[in-house]
């Protein structure tokens, strides 16, 4: 029983012994910086637009005869399917930090940067938030998924990250 106890307490203590201070790589540091919006910012932020170019498409939904294309960090085209020969692209619902979505009955599910918003969908001529759920999500990963640590100075007290850009090299 002794024996066991004193090679459980050296297998313990073996990482302490083995580690050499100064050898440690430091954190590698992301090649993204945030881009930053304040909270009243976020909230009136959501609103539908001219159709745009998709050019960092995500997830992509069917709507009775729409398309929903999620457009990373920016929002949300909605494409009339009707006819599927001839695509018609016909607007685009801004909705920073927008990373992921889903559509039950007539309701578009989108994650704010930080918050998740339902829009009612019904009819497609106008959209309509329909319900906020502050600060329900985490925030917003770079790319690259490593941590960031970013200075905040000049960043408003309640900045929201809702993308990320490469950064300019120095």
């Amino acid at each position: 029983m002794r024996k066991q106890a004193k090679n459980f307490l050296l297998l313990l203590l073996m990482p302490l012994l083995c580690s050499c201070p100064g050898s440690v790589d430091p954190m590698p540091e992301s090649a993204y910086a945030p881009i930053l919006m304040s909270r009243q910012q976020l909230e009136s932020s959501i609103l539908k637009k001219e159709p745009r170019t998709i050019s960092n498409p995500g997830k992509i939904y069917r709507y009775g005869s729409y398309i929903l294309i999620n457009e990373q960090y920016k929002g949300v085209h909605i494409i009339n399917n009707q006819n599927p020969k001839a695509p018609v692209n016909m607007a685009f619902i801004q909705v920073p930090g927008c990373v992921d979505m889903a559509v039950k009955d007539d309701m578009l599910y989108v994650d704010n940067a930080v918050d998740l918003v339902a829009i009612k969908l019904s009819g497609m001529e106008t959209i309509q938030v329909a319900k906020r759920v502050r600060d329900a999500l985490p925030s917003l990963l770079p790319p690259d998924n490593l941590e960031v640590y970013y200075n905040r100075a000049g960043a408003p007290e309640d900045a929201i990250i809702v993308g990320w850009e490469l950064k300019k090299p120095e």
